[in-house]
């Protein structure tokens, strides 16, 4: 009976130990893994910790603190932010998704990206002026420029101004990355796609002297840039015109020796 007995118990122990053995390797598996991944683990907790998008944020709008939170990012990218405050207050001048870092290029003053008859003043810099310029549809990207945007300004001209005989029309490129400040007049209340007749936008003194004679003897169209491509905003006087008596006249030579029309 015991011998029985004795041979009965021998495979259950061996089914027992096959059992715990295989839970024992299920966890030294589990465990290994959780130690091979902690490096990856710290990876995305390390970094800078810097500002990012709570949730979405919609273009044109005020960015208060409860539309932000801090994440870490290794490496940051270039003008991020790294406290709330810096943000805080400033407009956002496109769509912002949830979680995507906070950059300088993606704000601006508030005041300068609200199209709305509250605002005070125009946000002109120390040094800068603001100037009014007439558009369309076909002169002004069909009416999609927008407060806070960025226009190139190309000059169509016949050479004949300058004394070239016989003269030729050429188009050059006069002015990049020009901030526009307002669209249409201070009540219009224009929108997205509203073709208005005028742009209001920041200059320094000097340059509204070259603009303004092209104005009266070119035709000007605007192209409308790429968010992407926006320089920062100027917050500091310009040193080629570093106030707003610095502009001294302009007439055919000067903007033919700046942009160089008669050898183009």
């Amino acid at each position: 009976m015991s011998i029985a007995t004795s041979v009965l118990a021998r495979p259950r122990r061996g089914r027992l130990y096959i059992v715990v053995g295989a839970v024992l390797a299920v966890l030294a598996f589990a465990l290994a893994a959780g130690i091979a991944s902690l490096p990856l683990i710290q990876g995305t907790t390390g970094g800078t910790r810097i500002v990012v998008a709570g949730h979405d944020i919609k273009a044109r709008t005020v960015i208060t603190a409860a539309d932000l939170t801090l994440a870490s990012f290794n490496p940051a990218p270039p003008e991020a932010f790294t406290a709330l405050k810096d943000v805080e207050g400033k407009g956002a001048r496109v769509d912002i998704p949830a979680g995507l870092p906070i950059t300088a290029n993606l704000v601006g003053q508030a005041g300068g990206l609200i199209n709305e008859s509250d605002v005070a003043y125009l946000p002109i810099p120390k040094g800068w002026v603001a100037v009014t310029v007439p558009t369309g549809e076909q002169v002004g990207v069909g009416g999609y420029v927008q407060v806070g945007d960025r226009i190139t300004m190309l000059a169509t001209i016949n050479t004949a101004v300058f004394g070239q005989s016989p003269g030729r029309n050429v188009v050059l490129t006069v002015f990049r990355d020009v901030d526009v400040l307002r669209v249409g007049p201070a009540n219009g209340g224009t929108t997205t796609g509203v073709v208005t007749s005028s742009l209001t936008v920041l200059m320094t003194s000097c340059d509204s002297e070259y603009l303004f004679w092209l104005l009266n003897n070119a035709s000007m169209k605007y192209v409308l840039e790429s968010y992407t491509d926006y320089a920062g905003a100027p917050t500091q006087p310009d040193a080629k015109c570093p106030g707003v008596s610095s502009a001294t006249g302009v007439g055919p030579k000067d903007i033919d020796s700046r942009w160089h029309f008669t050898t183009h």
